[in-house]
């Protein structure tokens, strides 16, 4: 093993270390400035029946993508313009169709079809996120309110 070896090494253990760290900091680091900060735990589509949320609903929701998480910082609402991160970089930007807060025993499918909770959560609770997207989120993944 010669000098520079070792010196490679090393650098790849810091960037590894970095990256951890990056993944662990609050809003506003890692050089992309989010006002809120959302950790994606789980990621599906949903494809709504007209009978259940109603037609222009169900249209508007076909093939969206949903993402169970939990509030970092700030707060979210339905309506707000989001970008979709992926190791500290923005990959897309998009907006939230609607907001479903989620507790212990919640099922996505009734409250979805129920549409009669508050559109609004902030930091340290748990929601479902349903996106402007179809595809493009992954658990891991950060949203973040621009």
């Amino acid at each position: 093993m010669g000098l520079f070896d070792m010196f490679s090494k090393a650098k790849g253990n810091s960037e590894e270390k970095a990256n951890e760290l990056i993944s662990k900091a609050p809003v506003g680091q890692a050089a992309t400035e989010l006002s809120s900060q959302f950790s994606c735990a789980d990621v599906f589509t949903i494809e709504p029946k007209p009978l259940d949320v109603g037609i222009p609903r169900a249209k508007a929701l076909k093939g969206r993508v949903v993402v169970l998480g939990r509030i970092k910082g700030g707060e979210f609402a339905k309506g707000d313009a989001v970008a979709i991160v992926k190791n500290g970089t923005v990959s897309a930007h998009t907006k939230i169709l609607d907001l479903i807060p989620y507790e212990d025993g919640l099922i996505f499918d009734t409250e979805l079809n129920a549409n009669i909770h508050k559109t609004k959560a902030s930091f340290d609770s748990e929601a479902w996120l349903i996106l402007d997207v179809t595809d493009g989120v992954g658990p891991g993944d950060i949203i973040g309110k621009v």
